[in-house]
């Protein structure tokens, strides 16, 4: 791939971005999010880092909100739409779901347009952080109908010196669901790692604040260390199909989800609040 097409909400043509997204698995739109609403989330990151929010996960701190600290203070920080109300606005923005609407059942045969959200997580990488190995999301979150959908959501700029992803192109193609192993690799974290593939044809996905990248499940990515003295936070959101049963969290069928659009067929069974975790590295 000689260049990577960036989108652009107000031009965007929904035949030619569908067509990218399947070919490729992934697409990138330009500066979706307003740098207002980035600022906001950004502002909402340092409070879930010190502590301001009711999560047992998150121990509290003193540190003023300018400190720079806050951005970082934890590498992951997931579900924090459970206490946040603008991370539970950002799951249904209007720019997101207008490209939502296209991809989250383009290969899923009779979609009927409906979809949910089953994850939020912030993912930083503070200076000196370490990357994330390579995997795929389908197989931490198994929809199994291709509909698994991941939104990273850029907070600051993000470069190859600050960690920005990885991705190998075409990688979901085949929908095999690569293994993953515990490591001991010093430069990436704790997280086990997919491997039965190559990945010569990775590429870097720079993307400028507010950008946003859609990708597939199955797209295998990853991300390199910080090695810049600037953070790298961002925000992804997973969505899937609402017709999808999903084996998640211990349950038959996860409940903890957030209907987007279109009917819910498993209203019946209720809505549980997903619980908040944290995790330094």
């Amino acid at each position: 791939m000689k260049s990577i097409p960036r989108f652009k909400l107000d031009a965007v043509d929904p035949d030619e971005l569908t067509e990218f997204y399947v070919e490729n698995g992934f697409v990138l739109v330009e500066r979706l999010i307003s740098p207002m609403e980035c600022g906001d989330l950004r502002a909402d990151l340092a409070k879930i880092n010190r502590g301001d929010y009711d999560c047992p996960a998150i121990d509290s701190v003193n540190w003023p909100l300018t400190d720079e600290r806050l951005l970082g203070r934890y590498m992951y920080i997931g579900q924090p739409h459970a206490y946040s109300s603008t991370i539970r606005k950002c799951v249904t923005h209007s720019g997101l779901c207008q490209i939502l609407d296209l991809i989250v059942g383009a290969t899923v045969p009779f979609w009927n347009g409906a979809y949910k959200c089953m994850q939020t997580m912030f993912v930083t990488k503070k200076p000196g952080g370490n990357g994330s190995p390579w995997h795929q999301d389908e197989e931490a979150i198994p929809t199994r109908d291709r509909s698994l959908t991941g939104v990273w959501i850029a907070l600051s700029d993000a470069t190859v010196d600050n960690g920005c992803l990885w991705i190998i192109p075409n990688s979901h193609h085949s929908g095999i669901l690569y293994e993953r192993y515990s490591h001991n690799l010093p430069d990436v974290d704790s997280m086990p790692i997919a491997r039965g593939f190559e990945d010569q044809t990775a590429i870097p996905i720079e993307m400028n604040s507010g950008s946003v990248l859609f990708f597939s499940g199955h797209l295998l990515h990853s991300s390199q260390k910080n090695v810049s003295d600037y953070y790298r936070p961002a925000l992804a959101i997973h969505y899937c199909s609402s017709n999808t049963l999903l084996p998640w969290g211990g349950e038959r069928n996860y409940r903890g989800i957030i209907p987007v659009k279109g009917e819910d067929p498993y209203r019946d069974k209720g809505y549980v609040m997903p619980i908040p975790w944290a995790k330094e590295k």
